[in-house]
């Protein structure tokens, strides 16, 4: 099945999954994800019917610096590891005024599907594609991440939390998923 020539589509079925979902590689790879009980002539229209958003999602994906989408190299992360640890932790001192929640450490790595983490320990860890990022959606990893070392889950009371510093942190966190 072809959508945009460039397109390969790859159907995976996983136990654990209760919808249809759709992901996009650089190299325009689409993977779609589907529940057991959906069939793989629904999955087919459902790419089919979202072939605009798709197209629109890898012109997005090509027009952004590689290291932002997971391709970067080891020199790419030693390069700019300084830079991202910069940057984490003045906006960390900058938002943490109005928290003051106490964290141990902040260590910026090179992960692959994160953004960012928080341990139960309370050390905080960022992604050095951070630097790549427009500075609200830095402060909105910041923030996030902060925040969860108050609430470690995603409830309402954490959402709150984020919202008290990023009130349009629905937007920034659509923005930041279509990149994972």
């Amino acid at each position: 099945m072809e959508i945009i020539p460039i397109l390969k589509i790859e159907h995976r079925r996983v136990r654990r999954s209760r919808h249809v979902r759709l992901s996009l590689s650089v190299d325009g790879r689409v993977l779609v994800t589907r529940p057991f009980w959906v069939s793989e002539k629904f999955a087919q229209s459902f790419v089919l019917e979202k072939r605009e958003w798709l197209h629109n999602q890898l012109k997005k994906i090509q027009s952004m610096p590689v290291s932002v989408l997971g391709k970067g190299t080891r020199s790419d992360y030693l390069r700019y590891k300084e830079r991202a640890r910069v940057i984490a932790t003045e906006r960390l001192i900058y938002f943490n005024q109005f928290y003051s929640f106490p964290y141990k450490r902040l260590s910026i790595r090179d992960q692959k599907t994160r953004w960012g983490s928080c341990s139960k320990s309370g050390g905080l860890n960022f992604n050095y594609r951070l630097v790549f990022l427009p500075p609200e959606l830095q402060d909105y990893l910041i923030v996030h991440e902060l925040c969860h070392l108050k609430e470690l889950n995603h409830s309402a009371d954490f959402w709150a939390l984020v919202a008290q510093r990023i009130p349009d942190f629905k937007k920034k966190r659509q923005y930041l998923r279509n990149f994972k």
